[in-house]
């Protein structure tokens, strides 16, 4: 499909709710400024009617619930022949295999999630047949050919992977705000890989930076990770348990698709196995950076699964453990290779998980506690499939081995992408041993930042209060503005009168 002459036209818009509040001033300023038709895609039947009582401006032309994989899901009298040839079809559409749609989606990709094999899973997702999961993704699929090109979508935003599949299919723009992984900076991606427009060039271009400062974790995951530890702490765990299934059945009263998201024997048992796997976490993981002092190690710091990093963006890498094995297996002679686990992933592994990793005689677990950042600057490299340590790592000028060739740090000359396993023993000598001009990574990894800052937003008021809740500022709805127009090649003045190509 063509672009017209006004990219906001018609603007399909998929709200999460975390950023319901930020969406919703975003699409008033577009149809004050633009006249858009504003077509709103929610994931629930509550929340769509929600929105539809709640309509009474006019805001939304058209509110939709797009969560159509669920009932695709439990269709039955399916005819095998029609379902195989319209999933070959949406796979010659998107250019890929199709069940590589499913990674996207926690329920449908969970069998791919080995490391969260013990993550809830929905009944109906067990009971889907084969067939069935096909049926769904092509019913996702082309739930958005008919929404594209029903309602004439010249821009669609914030969706799934299904959306940014078909849009792209169909040639149709696609933006779906992003983290940059740093502060409170954040982008418009363009497609399901979550590219970064304008950051390499925006890097060729500097003549100056700063020195590179960087902290903890970004401003955005260190309050998640506050509110995950306060809601995983043992006595809270258990405490909570009542209301939890007291919740679940008021969902699965009202019909909600919360309320079939989970088995309720997943429900009460989730936190005692999530207090057994911390128990076993605290016994085996007992090294501490202190203890390396020293020792030449490469520091592998485990996602959380499900998790984006892997399953969408690193469809070729999915297994943490299968990495761990080979970098385990190609290290050379006396460097360690040291883990630390995600404390929002403890509980979704699979029991013997954590004795299977310090049975590797060259395998230490690092403390919980254990500052992700001090053992970056202690390791002599650090290796991820594609997580945000990689690129902390690459910042501070530090060699830095990934699995996913999608990720925005690649082009650094210290940054190395493992495209094959039988590059990793040279790959591996080469982070460890060099040859590595520590003073040049030094310089690449300020300018990048320095770019990747220039080419995001700093969303300032995005975050989270003292009870969980995500606000933001009014002052992020223009920044959110400008920048969705910079990233279709126009400025705010123009953006309703000028070709996208």
């Amino acid at each position: 499909m063509s672009t017209t002459t006004n990219i906001f036209e018609n603007i399909g818009m998929e709200i999460q709710p975390a950023q319901a509040a930020m969406f919703t001033s975003l699409a008033r300023l577009l149809k004050e400024r633009h006249g858009s038709r504003i077509h709103l895609y929610v994931r629930g039947r509550v929340e769509e009617d929600a929105y539809r009582k709640n309509n009474s401006d006019g805001l939304w032309d058209t509110v939709t619930n797009d969560n159509v994989h669920i009932p695709a899901l439990q269709k039955e009298g399916l005819e095998e022949r029609e379902v195989i040839a319209q999933a070959r079809r949406m796979e010659g559409l998107i250019g890929e295999p199709i069940n590589r749609l499913a990674l996207a989606n926690r329920q449908m990709g969970h069998a791919f999630a080995v490391g969260a094999w013990r993550h809830p899973v929905a009944p109906f997702m067990t009971r889907a047949s084969n067939i069935q999961l096909l049926h769904a993704l092509t019913e996702s699929m082309a739930f958005w050919e008919r929404e594209i090109r029903e309602k004439g979508l010249n821009l669609v935003m914030d969706g799934s992977k299904f959306m940014a599949a078909t849009a792209h299919s169909m040639g149709v723009p696609y933006r779906r705000l992003s983290l940059a992984r740093f502060e409170t900076y954040c982008y418009w991606a363009v497609n399901q890989n979550f590219d970064h427009p304008g950051l390499k060039e925006t890097y060729d271009a500097l003549e100056d930076w700063p020195e590179a400062e960087i902290g903890e974790s970004y401003t955005l995951a260190t309050q998640k990770y506050e509110f995950e530890r306060y809601d995983r702490a043992g006595r809270r765990i258990i405490r909570t348990l009542p209301e939890s299934i007291l919740r679940h059945f008021y969902y699965k009263a009202r019909g909600m698709e919360k309320g079939d998201s989970i088995f309720p024997s997943d429900l009460i048992t989730s936190p005692f196995r999530i207090l057994n796997a911390q128990r076993r976490l605290a016994r085996l993981a007992t090294t501490g950076l202190e203890d390396l002092a020293g020792k030449t190690f490469v520091y592998y710091p485990l996602l959380k699964e499900p998790e984006v990093s892997i399953m969408q963006v690193s469809p070729e890498y999915l297994s943490q453990h299968a990495t761990i094995l080979s970098l385990a297996r190609d290290l050379p002679a006396g460097v360690i290779l040291a883990v630390k686990e995600n404390a929002t992933a403890v509980g979704r592994r699979v029991k013997s998980f954590y004795d299977q990793i310090t049975a590797l005689k060259n395998v230490v677990l690092l403390r919980p506690d254990t500052s992700s950042i001090e053992a970056i600057k202690q390791a002599v490299a650090t290796a991820s499939i594609a997580g945000t340590a990689s690129m902390e790592a690459a910042i501070l000028g530090k060699p830095t081995l990934t699995f996913s060739a999608r990720i925005k740090w690649g082009f650094l000359p210290h940054a190395r992408v493992v495209k094959s396993e039988s590059e990793l023993p040279s790959l591996l000598r080469w982070a460890v041993f060099g040859p590595f001009d520590a003073d040049q990574a030094h310089e690449d990894g300020a300018r990048f930042l320095a770019a990747l800052k220039e080419s995001s937003m700093n969303l300032e008021g995005f975050g989270r209060d003292h009870k969980g809740s995500y606000v933001s500022d009014e002052k992020d709805t223009a920044i959110l503005y400008s920048s969705l127009c910079r990233s279709l090649g126009l400025s705010p003045v123009e953006a309703s009168r000028k070709k996208v190509a």
